[in-house]
């Protein structure tokens, strides 16, 4: 998926939702992967609903 954002961009609000406690973050290998939380799933669930 291409969303044309900047690396910088992209990594200051993975940090955001990381603080809020939204995601997780993993290192594996040099790469860093990023995983919602049960609170981000919910969140992500509530979108569609009125």
């Amino acid at each position: 998926m291409r969303h044309f954002l900047s690396p910088a961009t992209v990594s200051y609000h993975l940090g955001v939702l990381h603080r809020a406690g939204l995601v997780t973050r993993a290192r594996a290998g040099r790469s860093v992967v990023y995983r919602h939380t049960p609170a981000g799933a919910r969140l992500v669930e509530r979108r569609g609903r009125p």
